[in-house]
């Protein structure tokens, strides 16, 4: 796969495997209002918000080329911070850069609070139509192939460690969103 055409595919990895877009930021989070009462709804709360950060701090790593100065690891591991590293390596080699920020509509379609190491799955409708990507030094726009999504499903797993919930994988699907 060309490095333009991977780049164009936001978050994809850049690997040989079919290109699966993926990102954001902001968010029209589904939750239900925490109560006291209510533990699942507390912690559906606290993944989301979870998530949400961790898209906020690769949304910065992407824009500056690095994940020095983001807090990414405070909310991600494992494949999650491999794929953003794996982007910015091939974001530098071809000095890309982004702007703007994507959006998302998550929700958690699965929680596990009663395991050893509680854990979540969700489902995010990724919009990266407003997030745009560069080259760093003539500002010109990368192409993006005409037939790629711009709203798209991904798949998020997410463990709960201690007191803070982790973003394991974030895994695009190369499916229009099922909702958002």
């Amino acid at each position: 796969m060309g490095a333009v055409l991977c780049l164009a595919l936001p978050l994809t990895g850049c690997s040989d495997d079919a290109a699966k877009p993926a990102a954001p930021s902001q968010s029209r989070a589904s939750t239900i209002a925490p109560s006291p009462a209510d533990p699942q709804a507390t912690e559906t709360k606290a993944v989301l918000s979870a998530y949400s950060s961790y898209w906020q701090e690769q949304v910065t790593a992407y824009k500056t080329g690095s994940v020095n100065g983001t807090r990414l690891k405070k909310y991600a591991a494992g494949a999650a911070v491999a794929r953003v590293e794996s982007d910015l390596a091939s974001m530098k080699a071809k000095d890309v850069t982004t702007n703007g920020r994507p959006s998302h509509d998550v929700r958690v379609t699965a929680l596990a609070t009663s395991k050893q190491v509680p854990s979540a799955t969700l489902s995010d409708c990724l919009d990266i139509s407003a997030w745009k990507w560069t080259y760093r030094k003539s500002g010109a726009a990368v192409p993006s192939p005409k037939t790629q999504l711009t709203q798209y499903q991904t798949i998020v797993k997410a463990e709960k460690w201690g007191n803070q919930w982790m973003i394991l994988s974030a895994t695009p699907q190369a499916t229009k969103c099922t909702h958002g």
